[in-house]
Order: C-alpha cells, then structure tokens, then sequence
C-alpha cells in the first residue's frame, strides 16, 4: 500500500501527565520542538484523504460511539482527533512510532494490545508491517456523562490520560465485542452497542483518568413508579430498535444513570431485559401462531432475521424453525 500521509480533524489540545502504575511504554527520547513542527508542517503539506475504514458503524445511529476496522500498512500520518479512541490490535507484531508532545516512542504492538488516546496534541504514527486494528471512539459527551452523573465527578476536572499500549482484557472484550457486532448482518442491536459504550467510558474514567479512586453515585435503586414506567416503555416498543436514551427519557434520567440503577433494581442490565423479553415474546410467537419466521423477528425488534436465529439458538440450543416443530 502507498506510503499515507494526511491530517485528521483538529480539536482544542489538552495537556495529560504520564500514569504511575501503567506498564512501561517502551523506548523513548525527547525530540526537539522544531522539528516536531517540521514534521507536522511536511505531514500537512502533503495531506491526502483521510484512509477509509473497512467497517463503520456511523450509519447505525449509535449514541455517544462510532466504531470503525481499519487495515493499513507503510503508515505515515500526524493525526489528532476531537474525541478519545481506544484502539486494540487484531493483528502482530507491528513496529509503531509515536511522536507526541515533543517525544518520540516505539512500541512492538501484538494482537491484544490496546492504545488509550484522549483528545488533546497531534501525534504523529509510523508503521511498516500491515497492521488490522479496530477503533472506538467515544464522544465528550458520552464521557461527561459517565464522570458526572456515574462519579460525581467534573467533566471539566477530569482528565482521561495516554497509554501508548498496555495489555487490558476487559478493553480488548470490549473492542471484540463491538467487533462482532459491527460484522453482524442488518442494524444490529442498537441497545446492546450503546451500553457497551457506557461499560468502556466506565472502565476508562476508573482506570485512565485524574479522576479519585472510589467515587461513586450514591443511590442504589430506582423509584418503584419509574421502573413501572421505564417496563411500560419497553412493552409497548418491543418491536422497534430501542436505545437507552429512549427508555431513559421516559423517565427523566441520563442513560448511565438509569442503566445503573435498574441493575440495581432488577439483577439485569436494561439490554440484558430487552433481550429476555423479545425472547419471551418470540417464543410465544412461534408457539400460538403461524407467522412466519421473519415475522416474528420484526415483531420482537430484529431487523435482520440472521441475527434474531443467531440469538434464538444462543439461547434456546434450537433455530426458530426447531423450536416450532418440536412444541
């Protein structure tokens, strides 16, 4: 693949200091402030269009994260970004190059490894070898939700800070994840992608952050008239793609903070529910009536019949089709 070079949309930088108990980040030197600069104004100079990612899933409506699969190879590119990406590697070893705030760092990236990037300075990233990464990134918005109403925080305090590649299982689950349900036929299931991104924004407040270990919301369960309410909801949009926010606003509360506390109430999280329920109603479904198959996938809020037989055998060990013939 041709030699890339090109400059990402600019954002306001924000300054971070380094983690104390990150793992070590590899070889690194100071590079003078001129010729950071220079490098910059060569990257600009010789800008072309951004590369284009092999998967997105901007076309699916999801809040607060787009999520996108990248291949490239021979990269050369000054890049800085107007919200956080959490990168994790599909494929290795891969010799990556960062330069940013006037420092130069090298890392051997395996499959598993993950890059934390606030937004903030542009950095500059080289590579040689191919190299498959999938990448989230979540918007402010999303974050300050989760610091304010999650930890009692102030989005305008707390800092998310730069990890230029460490080994965290629960973000390389997380970037899976989202990797299979980016690769699933039709829309997907929009609840489920959207509280997986308040589980990453979680995760990333707690362990890549200013923010003090420990804080926490205070309230525990949810009013017994607003979950009532939040249930209605759901019953009567069962067959509809349903969002967080959409339940959330039923109840005048922000999505994490209504996703936390009908956890606390139920045992299960809102996606965990919706997903039962549509199970329920399916089964009832192909019980009672003769609808065919597709039918009833639209009716309990599957878009694409492949992924409502992919869930119904997850579930039940039978297709849709079985579990008619054998009731």
């Amino acid at each position: 693949m041709a030699r890339q070079r090109g400059l990402v949309q600019s954002a306001t930088a924000i300054r971070h200091r380094p983690r104390s108990n990150m793992p070590a980040i590899g070889r690194w030197a100071a590079v003078p402030r001129e010729q950071q600069v220079a490098n910059i104004a060569r990257a600009q100079a010789n800008e072309t269009a951004p590369q284009v990612p092999l998967l997105s899933s901007r076309s699916r409506g999801w809040k607060g994260i787009v999520v996108e699969l990248y291949r490239a190879a021979n990269v050369d590119v000054v890049a800085r970004f107007p919200e956080t990406i959490v990168s994790l590697h599909l494929r290795g070893p891969v010799h990556l190059v960062q330069r940013r705030n006037g420092r130069a760092y090298q890392r051997t990236m395996h499959p598993g490894d993950v890059i934390v990037a606030p937004e903030g300075e542009p950095k500059q990233l080289q590579h040689e070898e191919s190299a498959e990464i999938v990448k989230l990134r979540l918007s402010r918005e999303l974050l300050a939700e989760v610091i304010q109403d999650g930890c009692g925080g102030d989005p305008e305090q707390v800092r998310l800070l730069d990890n230029f590649g460490t080994r965290d299982a629960q973000l390389e689950y997380v970037g899976r994840r989202f990797l299979a349900e980016l690769e699933t036929e039709g829309l997907g299931d929009r609840i489920f992608a959207e509280s997986l991104a308040r589980q990453l924004a979680v995760h990333l407040v707690r362990h890549y952050s200013t923010m003090v270990p420990g804080a926490a919301c205070g309230c525990t369960r949810l009013p017994p008239h607003r979950l009532r309410k939040a249930i209605e909801f759901i019953d009567s949009n069962l067959h509809t793609d349903l969002s967080l926010e959409d339940i959330a606003q039923t109840v005048a509360m922000s999505p994490y903070h209504f996703a936390h506390l009908f956890k606390q109430t139920t045992g299960d999280s809102p996606h965990q529910y919706v997903m039962l329920l549509r199970l329920e109603h399916a089964k009832s479904l192909l019980r009672c009536t003769e609808l065919p198959i597709t039918e009833v996938a639209h009716r309990v809020g599957y878009a694409s019949i492949s992924h409502f037989a992919s869930v119904f055998h997850r579930s039940t060990g039978l297709t849709p089709r079985q579990y008619r013939r054998e009731i």
